[in-house]
């Protein structure tokens, strides 16, 4: 039977969101004769989706979490500790082709479409995610794999992969181990980040082995736009409150909010004006937006797309402080934003300094 299998653990109130609404997608689209399996512990059940439990004991939670090394400013979120642990269980539980899902998904199409995609020898991810060559720690991964079993697979030109979803079969799964043993060379190395996505993406790069993308079914909604996600939850999903599921028939689909004419315009001349490079500029036109939103709300999800925006800026943090003025520090009580996202701008102006 295909199973789509999502993953919770732990405090996660945001996660629980995420899946409440791919849930919901999914069913929009029709399940047809596919199943969903979640994963988690005792406290992450959740009787009002139709799914089905499978609850993993806290000593498995820990051996998984031990496995996903965390990135050197945050652990990994939720849905991605134990991603190969996960699918193996998964494939053992079902014996069956699986779709491991983060939760921050949106379907696109019927789920049976993903499974169409993938057969023995073809996995199914998200998406490619740019090259071992682009990640800053690459001379450190090849070095750590040097006369080692991995050596074939980990140089330069090896692809890396969005695995909002991994569709594997059980035929498929001696990468899930050679992803753990990977992991396993890496972990001790605390530059290296994400070490579990990045390990998995290299196991899947046998040359025997073709590789699909999901990326025209479903939606991994992750950089910025996962505030605007975030920002709709917090009024579809109420803490604690059980998922109604007729919403599936009528449930929104998410888009960026407008960005008006005339503040792209401000936003292109001031860049102009002031030499900001590009990550700057779209920070400086979400700041924009963020004053120009009718509500709070939007003001909030705005200011969290500005800061990450600014996460890739190279301008000096004084220029920043004079031009970001209204979420700079001592301006955060009147900015009207959230407490967590006024955290958040607090924090970038303090490492900053660092």
């Amino acid at each position: 039977m295909p199973t789509l299998v999502y993953v919770v653990r732990g405090d996660a109130p945001r996660a629980q969101q995420e899946l409440s609404y791919s849930v919901l997608s999914a069913l929009k689209h029709g399940l047809g004769d596919v199943e969903i399996l979640l994963i988690c512990d005792t406290a992450n059940q959740r009787p009002d989706l139709p799914v089905n439990h499978h609850i993993l004991p806290p000593d498995v939670l820990a051996d998984w979490t031990g496995r996903a090394a965390p990135s050197a400013t945050a652990g990994p979120p939720p849905d991605a500790v134990g991603l190969a642990d996960a699918a193996g269980l998964a494939l053992d539980l079902t014996q069956g082709p699986i779709c491991l899902m983060a939760t921050a998904t949106a379907f696109r199409a019927p789920p049976q479409r993903l499974f169409d995609q993938f057969r023995p020898g073809v996995v199914l991810v998200q998406d490619q995610d740019g090259w071992l060559a682009g990640r800053p720690d690459c001379a450190t991964v090849i070095a750590a794999t040097r006369e080692s079993s991995d050596e074939a697979a980990v140089h330069p030109g090896a692809a890396l992969y969005d695995l909002g979803v991994l569709g594997i079969y059980p035929q498929d799964a001696s990468c899930l181990k050679s992803s753990n043993l990977l992991g396993s060379r890496l972990i001790f190395l605390p530059e290296i980040s994400n070490i579990e996505q990045l390990s998995l993406s290299l196991a899947l790069g046998d040359p025997d082995r073709e590789v699909r993308f999901a990326r025209d079914l479903l939606e991994h909604y992750n950089g910025p736009m996962r505030h605007v996600y975030h920002g709709r939850f917090d009024v579809m999903f109420p803490a604690r409150a059980p998922v109604n599921l007729q919403m599936a028939g009528q449930l929104p689909t998410i888009t960026e909010p407008p960005k008006p004419l005339f503040l792209r315009w401000k936003a292109k001349l001031v860049a102009i004006w002031r030499r900001m490079g590009p990550g700057t500029q779209a920070g400086y036109l979400a700041y924009l937006c963020a004053f120009a939103a009718p509500t709070a709300e939007g003001r909030d999800v705005w200011a969290n797309i500005a800061l990450d925006h600014l996460h890739r800026s190279q301008r000096p943090r004084m220029k920043l402080r004079q031009e970001f003025s209204k979420l700079a520090p001592g301006a955060f009580e009147t900015a009207g934003v959230k407490p967590a996202t006024a955290a958040r701008w607090l924090r970038f102006w303090m490492s900053s300094e660092a």
